[in-house]
């Protein structure tokens, strides 16, 4: 059991680092391409690339259901936080999305759920680390050049609920559904939800530029089927606030490939917000471990 809970630890901090880098290539993707254009595009490779593991599967409505929940909840988050970037700054839209960490475990509460001390405290301490990396107060100025709450912030903040509701949905879907199942009736689902862009607007010559291509198959292959595949198989060893800490590396990842490719400078306040998520995931790991019990392997 350890080693198994060690591996879904692993596999879920990779997918954390594939959706980390991917902002960089997911935002210029949208320059070219509009959201919907791309998340047609997206997930229908993603869905190519899984089907052949459709073979085996012992098909039932509790997969339907289970896997479209899923897929709504993740269709709807994708949605909203990409709507919200054209109406706040990249480093609001970050904060506000890491807040799905702090999310989970009050969730969980009122799901009536046990939450140990130590993934919650780990919760608390990764939104502080990510206050610390964004602090969407001190300059981030809105698209009106005010430093109030927008309708892009409300989005985006609307997008980090619907991603901490996501991840416990699928610790609970997980346990009943396999995992290969599960992530081909959402990213169909997701696919299907997107496409009535594509016969509203249909997509335009212009809109498949070397890049946008580039970025489709990257973010369909490695981004949506790949790194999903890792987060489901993962949460099932892993209980959802364990989970939620974790993937609050995603923006410090980010940073550190903007970093890496000259997007921005390098600061102080960039290494001790990862620090403190870095500490939020040490807390999680050596205080209390996974609630609820252990999740069945």
């Amino acid at each position: 059991m350890p080693h198994t809970r060690l591996r879904a630890r692993a596999a879920l901090l990779f997918s954390t680092l594939i959706w980390g880098t991917s902002f960089v290539i997911c935002q210029r993707a949208l320059v070219d391409l509009p959201v919907f254009h791309l998340m047609a595009f997206r997930f229908a490779i993603a869905l190519a690339v899984l089907l052949p593991l459709a073979r085996g599967i012992d098909w039932n409505w509790g997969i339907v259901r289970d896997g479209a929940l899923l897929g709504v909840l993740l269709f709807g988050e994708f949605a909203l936080q990409s709507y919200g970037l054209l109406g706040t700054t990249p480093s609001r839209s970050a904060f506000l999305t890491g807040l799905s960490v702090v999310m989970v475990p009050f969730l969980a509460v009122l799901l009536g759920r046990t939450v140990k001390p130590g993934p919650a405290i780990g919760s608390v301490i990764a939104a502080a680390g990510l206050w610390v990396l964004f602090r969407p107060a001190a300059g981030a100025i809105g698209p009106a050049g005010s430093h109030g709450f927008g309708w892009g912030d409300g989005l985006t903040l609307a997008s980090a609920l619907a991603f901490a509701v996501y991840v416990l949905a699928v610790e609970a879907a997980v346990r009943r559904q396999p995992v290969r199942a599960l992530a081909i009736v959402q990213f169909g689902l997701i696919g299907l939800l997107a496409a009535p862009s594509l016969l509203f607007h249909p997509p335009a010559r212009a809109e498949f530029t070397p890049y946008a291509l580039f970025a489709i198959l990257v973010l369909g292959v490695l981004a949506t089927a790949v790194a999903f595949l890792g987060n489901l198989y993962a949460q099932r060893h892993l209980a959802a606030v364990e989970a939620g800490v974790i993937l609050s590396l995603e923006p410090v990842f980010a940073a550190a490939f903007s970093v890496a490719l000259g997007v921005e400078r390098w600061t102080l306040s960039l290494a001790l917000g990862g620090a403190l998520v870095v500490a939020a995931m040490l807390t999680t790991e050596l205080w209390g471990g996974a609630e609820g019990g252990t999740p069945p392997t």
